[in-house]
């Protein structure tokens, strides 16, 4: 590895200089020439540590999953912690035991994060069930006391706090469905069923009654998380009932379960009916009768979760009703008014979220009008709450961490492109090596990835000098997007005026910290707005969802699945 680094441009010629190792404690620098081409690779060498590590999770019984950790061995036992509870969706504290071959590959507890083995096994101990945890914040309601210190402590702070609705959901869907407990005589008659299935290969024909009491039960798991699942949701059960009960299994189906996948999504039909009439808001919103003249169809413009949203039309807080969150929303008018009083308005924001949440998706309402009702939401801090809110999953801390984390990789993805494409990355990159810093590298690394899967990163970050006199003009023209501000005669490192965001020609967000902040709160204005992708950065921002977020990660289009085979290879 090079110790450091000369450069000195000579006709796209460099200079590099390596430190000498033939002699002991020797000082002398031999220097070489190498081509541009070589150069950029070198350059970002430093940044490949370490190879990838490949890891088998076991977070229960017969759930064992892989993780691959493209920068290699985190730092710390915390990190690692972080990314396993990020990378699958765990909301639940934490800790971590490896295999120790001393005795016999048995479980222990780690304790240093040199334990780590590629291709290792680490099993996830919860330190607190989800019961336990609804129990827990039941019980500090009463006397819970916000006091968050910075924006990095609210992604520990519970998903569910006082001013949650009871119905709020916690956690997304799980990649291996578990199925239910049913009552005990249906159990007893499926386990004697089964039995006579593991000894003769009898398959059970169930009884109307059987067969109404396990699609009740297993639609109500299904709407723990999801009123409106998929088809390859419904799949899921199906092949899941019929795995743990292969008394079940249809003999005449091309996968043994289909017929059960039908009855599922009929029965989840009958559950949202029964619903609607009961008024879950998650359900009526899609009546016709709350529909404009032009939608009133039944199937027409159903509003259900798009992007992998958990809560996106929760009811209001037990107790609540519209007129009631409307005086709470005047008051954190008045609450903005007052200085350091972020933990008041940040109660009032979590007490209102389902009134706010009904307001977008049933009112639709422009950016600039919604902002005059809600102006607490629109900072940095809000909008990540706001979004742990819906997703269940924060969203700048996990932003950064897994940009951070597939940086070296990614870096090595985008400099291996050819053609003009390769030229322009291998131009942005250029912008580390004379100033490096984690905000450029970050910022570099999200220009390229639009480049590299063949869109225009100026449709996304608009830069403009702060003596041209017709940005204002073309700001106000942008749909949505990044600006960046520059100082005319600035040099490149020198930090930018101001940095902000724009939806709909307004300024959403400004005085932001760098580009990479800028685009994580764009992406999470989306999905509080209820907006679409950008039919321009549909693919980039497709990225950001299912790869660095991993929302929804299972359905990729063929340029992600692309990106996401190689940063895995």
């Amino acid at each position: 590895m090079y110790f450091f680094f000369v450069f000195t441009t000579e006709n796209c010629i460099f200079k590099v200089a390596q430190k000498c190792t033939r002699v002991p404690n020797c000082c002398l620098l031999i220097c070489q020439t190498v081509t541009f081409s070589k150069r950029i690779a070198d350059i970002f060498q430093i940044f490949k540590m370490t190879s990838p590590l490949r890891l088998r999770i076991i977070l229960g019984e017969d759930d064992a999953r892989k993780l691959i950790l493209p920068a290699g061995t985190p730092v710390s036992i915390e990190d690692l912690c972080h990314t396993v509870k990020t990378s699958f969706g765990l909301q639940q504290d934490i800790r971590l035991q490896y295999q120790d071959e001393d005795f016999g590959n048995e479980f222990m507890n780690m304790s240093d994060v040199s334990e780590v083995k590629d291709k290792g096994t680490l099993k996830v101990i919860f330190l607190q069930s989800p019961q336990e945890e609804d129990a827990r914040t039941s019980q500090s309601q009463a006397t819970e006391s916000v006091s968050i210190s910075s924006a990095d402590t609210d992604d520990t702070e519970p998903i569910s706090s006082s001013g949650s609705s009871p119905s709020s959901r916690h956690w997304v869907w799980p990649s291996v469905f578990t199925v239910p407990q049913f009552s005990y005589e249906a159990e007893f008659e499926l386990e004697k069923a089964n039995t006579a299935c593991a000894n003769g290969g009898t398959l059970l024909n169930p009884s109307p009654k059987l067969k109404s009491q396990i699609l009740e039960r297993l639609a109500e798991e299904i709407y723990k998380f999801k009123a409106y699942p998929t088809d390859n949701d419904l799949t899921d059960v199906a092949e899941a009932l019929v795995k743990k009960h292969p008394c079940l299994r249809e003999q005449g189906s091309f996968n043994g379960c289909y017929g059960w996948k039908i009855s599922l999504k009929y029965k989840m039909a009958n559950l949202r009916t029964k619903l609607r009439g009961l008024g879950c808001t998650e359900v009526t919103i899609n009546s016709i009768k709350n529909k404009s003249g032009d939608n009133r169809q039944a199937a027409f413009n159903v509003k259900k979760p798009k992007r992998a949203e958990v809560n996106y039309c929760p009811q209001h807080p037990k107790g609540e009703t519209s007129e009631s969150l409307e005086q709470e929303r005047v008051a954190i008018l008045s609450e903005l008014t007052k200085r350091n009083n972020d933990s008041v308005v940040s109660v009032k924001m979590e007490k209102t979220f389902s009134y706010r949440r009904q307001e977008v998706l049933q009112g639709q309402p422009m950016v600039a009008d919604f902002k005059s009702r809600w102006p607490a939401l629109f900072t940095a801090r809000e909008i990540d709450k706001e979004f742990l809110r819906i997703t269940t999953k924060p969203l700048l801390s996990t932003f950064f961490a897994e940009l951070d984390q597939y940086a070296p990789r990614l870096m090595e993805i985008f400099l291996s492109k050819g053609g003009t494409p390769g030229k322009k990355i291998r131009g942005l990159m250029l912008a580390i090596s004379k100033h490096d810093n984690i905000h450029t590298r970050r910022a570099c690394i999200l220009k390229s990835l639009c480049i590299y899967l063949n869109e225009d990163y100026e449709k996304l970050l608009k830069e403009y000098l702060d003596t041209d006199s017709e940005a204002k003009s073309c700001m106000e023209q942008t749909v949505m997007g990044v600006y960046v501000i520059q100082k005319e005669g600035a040099e490149p490192e020198d930090d930018p005026e101001d940095i902000g965001v724009l939806i709909e020609g307004v300024e959403a967000l400004t005085d932001l910290g760098n580009i990479a902040q800028a685009c994580a709160l764009l992406f999470g204005l989306i999905y509080c707005l209820n907006l679409s992708y950008p039919p321009e950065l549909k693919c980039t921002f497709e990225v950001l969802q299912k790869i660095l977020l991993n929302l929804d990660g299972q359905k990729l289009s063929s340029k992600a699945q692309f990106l996401k085979n190689k940063l895995m290879e």
